[in-house]
């Protein structure tokens, strides 16, 4: 697996992971992000967040301890962005909006839902969305969104876009369209990471912009960013 390093000194080292590897070891046995990684830099790195496997796009991680306790302090705190770009089947009903839900994870299917507050295992979700283009194709209407986390969910986006009746194109956890079709990469894309540095204190942001169809669709809004 090549390492495709954004950027590198002692402290940090950000990192772009490709579609369809996961982010570390699991039980399929699959060459995985962190251990490339660390077979790069030759040393051990800490993992401060995660993308799911289908997803692709902008990782942080630390390269020492005091640096990894910062890095997850800052997630916590919300000082840790991360904004993403997907194509959504259908079109969004504002040009720009928050989404609120209770998103609760069934760990028998790993997969999550939208509850009614209160529920029992329930969290809250919120993200921003921000409308970029639309495109009218033979999937239908399309549309390029820019999303910025404000809590980080299990599947947060995937499901809370589904549930507002425009669900991510390729995703077939939760696009019923694509459930049954060959192989799609889903278009979801963590395209910009931005926070403190650990060290420096000063403040840091890395981006990689997604290439592939659909996003392909949307080179000159994607160009514009």
């Amino acid at each position: 697996m090549d390492c495709n390093i954004l950027f590198e000194d002692k402290h940090i080292l950000v990192a772009v992971k490709p579609q369809g590897i996961p982010v570390q070891p699991d039980k399929t046995g699959d060459a995985d992000l962190l251990s490339a990684l660390e077979n790069c830099c030759h040393q051990p790195l800490g993992l401060v967040h995660r993308l799911d496997r289908p997803v692709g796009g902008v990782m942080i991680f630390a390269k020492t301890k005091k640096a990894e306790a910062f890095l997850s302090k800052e997630l916590q705190e919300g000082q840790l962005k991360k904004m993403y770009l997907t194509v959504l089947c259908g079109k969004l009903p504002q040009e720009k909006g928050i989404l609120k839900d209770f998103l609760r994870k069934n760990t028998r299917t790993n997969l999550s839902e939208v509850v009614p507050e209160g529920a029992k295992g329930s969290k809250k979700a919120i993200l921003q969305y921000a409308r970029l283009g639309e495109r009218e194709t033979e999937y239908g209407c399309l549309t390029l969104a820019k999303i910025t986390l404000f809590t980080g969910r299990h599947h947060q986006i995937r499901v809370q876009t589904s549930h507002a009746g425009v669900p991510i194109w390729g995703d077939k956890k939760y696009h019923p369209s694509f459930r049954k079709k060959g192989r799609t990469e889903i278009a979801l894309w963590s395209y910009c990471l931005s926070g403190i540095h650990p060290e420096t204190k000063e403040g840091f942001a890395f981006s990689a912009l997604p290439e592939k169809e659909p996003f392909s669709l949307f080179l000159e809004e994607i160009g514009n960013l």
